[in-house]
């Protein structure tokens, strides 16, 4: 391929994931420098329930309890075991269960902004989002791998290139072996 048709692929995909790279270090710099990943938390209901009650069990009353609580509320799926459960997506506003010995606490959770930047970060946002983020992913790998292309095959970059390859390799391992 010639030269002017990978800096046209290496500027397609970058702009493309322009938004997307700026969205994750965003998201994650918020984490790391503000925290404050609060969230609302109202108990709705507490319902009665047998001991020991099993994963599907727990599904099938949070599924009921939330039909009787907003007959509109619409989530893609639960996350959970037999003692609290979940909906997805927790970035926008969500239920969960808690057992408690015989009973059950059904409790709706609204996130802050950050909350929800956090959380589609972590990739806990509607399931649809899952397949967008990972087209998305590899469209940074690509713009990635272009630019390093590109870097290499020119004398000109070929030096900083290396050595910001190799410090950046060693920056990743040494907080990786911290």
């Amino acid at each position: 391929m010639k030269r002017m048709t990978w800096i046209k692929i290496h500027l397609y995909l970058s702009g493309i994931s322009l938004i997307f790279m700026t969205l994750m270090a965003f998201s994650g710099s918020l984490h790391l420098f503000v925290g404050n990943e609060k969230e609302s938390v109202k108990v709705v209901r507490e319902v009665s329930i047998k001991k020991d009650v099993d994963k599907q069990e727990l599904e099938k009353i949070l599924k009921k309890e939330l039909e009787s609580i907003d007959s509109d509320y619409s989530f893609d799926y639960l996350k959970g075991s037999a003692n609290s459960m979940y909906t997805r997506p927790t970035t926008r506003d969500y239920y969960s269960i808690k057992v408690d010995s015989d009973k059950a606490v059904v409790e709706k959770h609204s996130p802050s902004l950050i909350k929800s930047f956090m959380e589609l970060h972590k990739g806990h946002g509607p399931r649809s989002s899952r397949r967008i983020l990972g087209v998305l992913g590899a469209l940074v790998i690509g713009a990635v791998i272009s630019g390093l292309w590109l870097g290499l095959s020119s004398k000109a970059f070929r030096k900083v290139t290396t050595l910001t390859i190799l410090s950046g390799g060693v920056l990743f391992f040494g907080l990786f072996l911290l």
